[in-house]
């Protein structure tokens, strides 16, 4: 670490605000939470889409019938 004059980056923290690290989006909770929600949304869609579509396959080879 390179000190001049004898200053150190680390030796005062009051200049440090907390709040600021919450404006950059890659460190804010709650955008972490909203994204990781949208995703947990989009990935529950899908799977019940795949299953619906499932179902219909299992209904339509029972009957021995294709509806197109």
């Amino acid at each position: 670490m390179l000190i001049m004059d004898g200053f150190s980056p680390y030796d005062n923290p009051g200049d440090f605000n907390m709040n600021d690290i919450y404006k950059d989006p890659m460190f804010n909770p709650m955008l972490q939470y909203e994204q990781a929600y949208m995703y947990y949304r989009y990935m529950t869609m899908q799977m019940e889409y795949k299953i619906k579509c499932k179902e219909y396959e299992k209904m339509t080879a029972k009957e021995g019938r294709r509806i197109e």
